[in-house]
C-alpha cells in the first residue's frame, strides 16, 4: 500500500481516538444573576469535575463521548442537575441557576464526612442554622441554637449563654468540639468552647453545623458528644458591606461591621468587627463562709464584648485559594463555673491562620493566643474578704487582702496553642476516599494561678492521622462507609478510633445506620488545675488518703454509639423529617468535678497527698473558719461503665417557600448499675444520682413558626424543657430529696446545701417572638422579645433566673 495513504489512515485514526471527546462549558449564577464563585459542577458517573471562577464561569475538557448527568451544587442554595450529550464537541450549557434553599432536604453540609455532600445523605444527624435564617433573626442568634433537636441549651445570664449535646452537662464541659473555619475554637487549658469570646460575629457566619454524636474518627478527640462548625462567608459570595445597630434590655448597646470585597479575579479580602456592652441581670448569687450567707463581693455586672476579623483571599488558580486570617477579642462578663461564678476581665483571644484549599488538597497552619491578667474568682475573694473580718481586719485592708494572700483569686492566662493539618481526598470510580494528618502543641501557662505550673509553661503534643472510605455499590443507592483514626498523645499514648455505617438512598430520603467511637481527652485543667487553695486539684497524678486507700488518675474516656437515622421527606416533599434513635456505651467516664472525701468534714479519711506532693503544699491559706487541709477535695476521675439511649425526631412542614413550621422533639435517659462499685465516683460505698449526674432533661420540644413575605419576616419560638436536676462540683440545682446528702445537708430545694444554695430544678416553658421589616432594599428594622410570659425559669447552676427581655435593631446592607 501507498506510504502516503498509510500515513492519511494512521492520522485519521488518531483524529478519531483524539476527537472521540469533547467538554462542557457554562455559567452559574443566583436568583439575582450574581456569578456563583465556588460552585461545584460535578459528572458522578465518571468523577470528573471543576469549580466556578469569579465570573461564574466553568469549562471541563476531555470528556469521552457520552450522555452524563452534570450536578451544580453551592452551600445554601438547590443543587441542579442537568443532563448533556457529548459527541465530539464542546457543549455549552448556558447558564445554571441556583435558588436559595429555603428547604432542608435541599441543604449541602461539609460536617458530616469532611466533604460537600446532600443533608439527606449525610451519615450522621446535622442540626443546619443558615445564612438566610440569621439574616431574618434580630437579636442573639443562640435562640436558634436552642430550637435545635438534640440540644441542651443553657442560659447564665443576660448576655451569656451556652449549649452541650446528648447528656452530661457541666459548669466546665469540655466534650463538644468547637470549631470555626476549621479552627479548634476552644481555650487552650480548660478545652472549653470560646462561646462569648468568638471574634465572629452574626453577620459573617454562612451557616452553623452541629453534628449529634461521636465524631472522633474524622475530627479527634473531644468530638465526643458532638461537633458545632461554623463556617463563615466568603467575600467570593457575599460582598458589600452590612452595618447593624442594636440596643435591648439591661442597657444593652451594639454594633456591628461587615465589609467583603473582590479587588480582581485573583485577590479579595473581608473585615468585620463588633462591640456590645450592657449590664448583667440584678441578681447575686449566696456564698457561704463558716456555714453564713454573704453576697458576693463588689459584683461588676457591666459586660462588655470587642471582637474583630481581618483577612485576605487568593486564588492561584481557578479551583484553588489561599486565605490568611487573623481574628482578635477582649471580653469582660460574668461566668459560672464549679463553684461558683468569675469576673471575666479584658480576657482576650487572637489567632493567625493560613489555609490552602484545591479540589484534592487542603492545608492549614495556625495558632492561638489567650490572655488574661485581672479575671478572678467571685467566691474565692468573698471567702478571703469575709475571712479577713473575721480576723479582725478592717473593710479596706479586708477588700485589699481579698485579692491576695496564700489563696490569691486572680486568674493569670497567658496561653498558646500551634495547630496544623494536611488532608487528601479524591475518587476512584464508587469508591471516594479522604486521608488526613493533624498535630497539635498546647502551652498552658497561669502562672501558678490556676494550674499546677510554678516551674513553667505545661506544654503537651499530640498528632493524629485519620481516614475514610465510601463506596457507592452501582445504582442500588447503598453506601458503605468506614473511617479511622489514630492519636498519640503525650500523657495517654496511641487511642484508635474506628467509625463504620451503611446507608440506603432512595427517592424520598436516606436510611443509615453507624456505629462510631470518641474518646475525650482530660484537658490540662482536668490534670494539673490547682483553684481556690487547693479546694479544686487536677487528678493527673492521683491521690492519697490517710486511710491509706488510693484514688487513680484520669483516663481517656471512651464512648461507642450505635445509632439509626433516617432523613427524608414525606407528603410530596412538603414535610422533611430528619429522626434517629442511638445507644451508647460509656466506659471510664470522666466525671464532673466531685468531691472524693465526702466524709472528710465529719471525721472521716481525708486527702493526704496529691501523687507524691503532700496535700498541705497545695491546700494553704484557706479562710479562717474554713476547713480542714484535705477534708473537702474536688477533682476529676473515671467511672466504671454507663449506657445513655435516646432518640431525636424533627420535622418541618413547607405551607410554602414563604411558610413553614418546625417540631423539634428529644428523649435522653439512662441505666447504672448500682451494685457496680466501679460506679462508686464519691468513694462513700453506694452508687447514687451524685456519682453520676446526667445534668441533662429526659424530654426536651421546640416549635417554630417562620415566614417571610413580601417585606415583612419573623418567627414564633417556643421550647419547653421537662424540669431536671443539674449537679456540678458544689452548685446543686434539684428538687428535695433527702436521701441525697452533700456537704452534710440534704437536698432541700430552697436551702443551702452544702456550700451552695439550692434555687431548685431547671427548665421550664419559653416563647418568644422575632419580627422584622425591609424599609428598602438597604434598610430593615427588627424587634424581638424573648420569655414573653416572663416564666423566670431557671436555665443553669449560680445564674439568675431569664426573665422577659426585649430588643431591636437596624440593618444598613450597601
Amino acid at each position: 500500500m501507498n506510504q502516503k495513504i498509510l500515513t492519511y489512515l494512521f492520522f485519521c485514526f488518531i483524529s478519531g481516538v483524539i476527537y472521540a471527546q469533547g467538554g462542557i462549558k457554562g455559567t452559574v449564577v443566583d436568583e439575582s444573576g450574581m456569578a456563583i464563585s465556588q460552585a461545584d459542577v460535578f459528572i458522578k458517573s465518571i468523577s470528573e469535575g471543576t469549580t466556578t471562577n469569579n465570573k461564574g464561569e466553568f469549562e471541563l475538557s476531555n470528556i469521552k463521548n457520552g450522555s452524563y448527568t452534570v450536578s451544580f451544587s453551592f452551600m445554601g442554595y438547590v443543587s441542579v442537575d442537568k443532563t448533556v450529550t457529548i459527541n465530539n464537541n464542546v457543549v455549552n450549557l448556558g447558564t445554571t441557576t441556583l435558588t436559595n434553599s429555603y428547604q432542608m432536604m435541599q441543604e449541602v453540609v461539609v460536617s458530616g464526612s469532611r466533604k460537600l455532600e446532600k443533608i439527606t445523605e449525610a451519615p450522621v444527624t446535622i442540626n443546619v442554622i443558615s445564612a438566610r435564617q440569621l439574616d431574618n433573626f434580630v437579636g442573639d442568634p443562640s435562640e436558634l441554637v436552642a430550637q435545635q433537636k438534640g440540644i441542651d441549651f443553657i442560659k447564665t445570664g443576660a448576655f451569656v449563654s451556652g449549649f452541650n449535646i446528648r447528656g452530661f452537662n457541666s459548669a466546665f464541659n469540655p466534650k463538644m468540639l468547637q470549631l470555626d473555619d476549621n479552627r479548634f475554637s476552644t481555650l487552650i487549658a480548660t478545652g472549653l468552647p470560646f462561646g462569648p469570646l468568638s471574634p465572629i460575629i452574626k453577620e459573617d457566619i454562612e451557616r452553623v453545623e452541629i453534628v449529634l454524636g461521636p465524631s472522633s474518627a474524622l475530627y479527634g478527640p473531644n468530638a465526643h458528644n458532638g461537633l458545632v462548625n461554623t463556617i463563615t462567608k466568603s467575600p467570593w459570595k457575599y460582598e458589600g458591606t452590612e452595618v447593624v445597630l442594636g440596643a435591648g434590655s439591661y442597657d444593652a448597646l451594639s454594633a456591628r461591621l461587615r465589609h467583603a470585597k473582590k479587588l480582581t479575579e485573583k485577590w479579595a479580602y473581608k473585615i468585620t468587627g463588633g462591640y456590645m456592652e450592657g449590664t448583667d441581670v440584678n441578681w447575686t448569687d449566696s456564698v457561704y463562709v463558716a456555714g453564713k450567707a454573704y453576697p458576693e463581693l463588689e459584683l461588676d455586672r457591666k459586660s462588655k464584648f470587642l471582637k474583630g476579623e481581618a483577612s485576605v483571599y487568593f486564588k492561584p488558580t481557578t479551583d484553588s485559594e489561599l486565605k490568611a486570617v487573623y481574628g482578635t477579642s477582649k471580653s469582660s462578663y460574668l461566668a459560672v463555673t464549679n463553684v461558683g461564678r468569675n469576673q471575666i476581665k479584658d480576657w482576650g483571644i487572637q489567632y493567625l491562620q493560613g489555609t490552602y484549599t484545591s479540589k484534592h488538597l487542603f492545608a492549614n497552619l495556625y495558632k492561638t493566643w489567650s490572655s488574661t491578667d485581672d479575671t478572678y474568682a467571685i467566691t474565692t475573694r468573698t471567702e478571703n474578704y469575709w475571712g479577713l473580718i473575721a480576723a479582725g481586719k478592717t473593710h479596706e485592708e479586708a477588700l485589699i487582702g481579698s485579692y491576695g494572700g496564700n489563696n490569691p483569686p486572680i486568674f493569670v492566662d497567658k496561653s498558646d496553642r500551634l495547630n496544623a493539618e494536611i488532608q487528601y481526598n479524591n475518587s476512584v470510580g464508587n469508591l471516594s476516599y479522604i486521608f488526613g494528618a493533624q498535630y497539635q502543641k498546647d502551652k498552658a501557662d497561669s502562672r501558678d494561678t490556676y494550674l499546677i505550673d510554678a516551674t513553667g509553661p505545661i506544654e503537651i503534643e499530640q498528632k493524629g492521622f485519620y481516614g475514610q472510605l465510601e463506596y457507592k455499590m452501582g445504582e442500588s443507592g447503598v453506601k458503605l462507609i468506614a473511617a479511622a483514626r489514630g492519636d498519640d498523645h503525650d500523657l495517654y499514648g496511641f487511642n484508635f478510633i474506628p467509625k463504620a455505617g451503611i446507608t440506603y438512598t432512595s427517592d424520598k430520603g436516606t436510611w443509615r445506620f453507624t456505629y462510631g467511637k470518641g474518646i475525650a481527652s482530660p484537658t490540662i485543667l482536668n490534670l494539673s488545675g490547682d483553684l481556690f487553695g487547693g479546694i479544686i486539684l487536677g487528678n493527673g497524678v492521683g491521690f492519697t488518703l490517710s486511710d491509706g486507700s488510693k484514688i487513680d488518675p484520669v483516663e481517656v474516656e471512651t464512648i461507642q454509639t450505635l445509632e439509626l437515622g433516617y432523613k427524608g421527606y414525606l407528603l410530596e416533599g412538603k414535610l422533611f423529617m430528619d429522626t434517629n434513635a442511638y445507644y451508647n456505651m460509656s466506659e471510664n467516664f470522666l466525671s464532673p468535678l466531685t468531691n472524693i472525701v465526702p466524709t472528710g468534714l465529719s471525721g472521716g479519711p481525708v486527702v493526704t497527698h496529691r501523687g507524691d506532693q503532700p496535700i498541705e503544699e497545695l491546700t494553704v491559706g484557706l479562710a479562717p473558719g474554713f476547713y480542714d487541709a484535705g477534708g473537702y477535695i474536688l477533682t476529676y476521675l473515671n467511672f466504671g461503665k454507663v449506657d445513655t439511649y435516646g432518640f431525636d425526631l424533627g420535622l418541618t412542614y413547607y405551607f410554602s417557600d414563604n411558610y413553614n413550621m418546625t417540631l423539634n422533639y428529644s428523649f435522653f435517659d439512662y441505666t447504672l448499675d448500682k451494685n457496680d462499685m466501679a460506679n462508686d465516683g464519691d468513694g462513700n460505698g453506694v452508687v447514687t444520682v451524685l456519682d453520676l449526674p446526667i445534668n441533662t432533661p429526659k424530654n426536651k420540644i421546640s416549635s417554630a413558626f417562620n415566614f417571610t413575605r413580601d417585606k415583612f419576616y419573623g418567627s414564633l419560638l417556643s421550647r419547653y424543657i421537662q424540669k431536671y436536676d443539674f449537679f456540678s462540683g458544689r452548685n446543686v440545682a434539684a428538687k428535695t430529696n433527702t436521701d441525697l446528702v452533700i456537704g452534710g445537708d440534704p437536698v432541700i430545694e430552697g436551702q443551702r446545701v452544702g456550700k451552695k444554695f439550692n434555687y431548685g430544678q431547671l427548665g421550664g416553658f419559653f416563647l418568644s417572638l422575632n419580627l422584622g421589616y425591609k424599609i428598602t432594599d438597604h434598610f430593615s428594622l427588627g424587634a424581638y422579645v424573648n420569655n414573653i410570659f416572663d416564666t423566670n425559669n431557671y436555665e443553669f447552676v449560680a445564674s439568675p433566673p431569664s426573665e422577659r427581655t426585649y430588643g431591636a435593631e437596624l440593618k444598613i446592607k450597601f
